[in-house]
């Protein structure tokens, strides 16, 4: 897949392997979260980002992007933890979620820009 392709199929496939990986563990409020958050990426053009199992167990939302490679948002039931990593220190902060919320302009800006 070259960097140019927007690969949604394969979002979605890592978000299934990564549900079946631990099938009692993922409270459906967390996946739906996960999809808000997708839909969103995926209406407003920006680019796919990969999806890893967080610890809790949530999702990890990473990408390639220059702009976004020290961005990393965690998925849980109830919000969003949106990390920053710089040289010698990281930027959190939470974005309150419940399925079907909007987001917030903050939590927009944090993301990378449309294609």
């Amino acid at each position: 897949m070259s960097m140019g392709i927007v690969d949604w199929s394969g979002v979605k496939r890592t978000v299934a392997e990564v549900v079946a990986a631990r099938p009692d563990e993922y409270a459906a409020s967390v996946v739906r979260n996960l999809d808000d958050l997708l839909a969103y990426i995926q209406r407003s053009n920006r680019p796919a980002p990969s999806i890893l199992p967080g610890y809790w167990p949530t999702f990890l939302v990473e990408w390639e992007a220059e702009e976004a490679k020290n961005l990393q948002i965690e998925v849980f039931d109830d919000r969003y933890e949106v990390y920053r990593f710089f040289n010698g220190r990281t930027d959190i902060w939470y974005e309150p979620h419940a399925h079907g919320d909007t987001f917030s302009d903050r939590f927009i800006a944090e993301l990378p820009s449309a294609g």
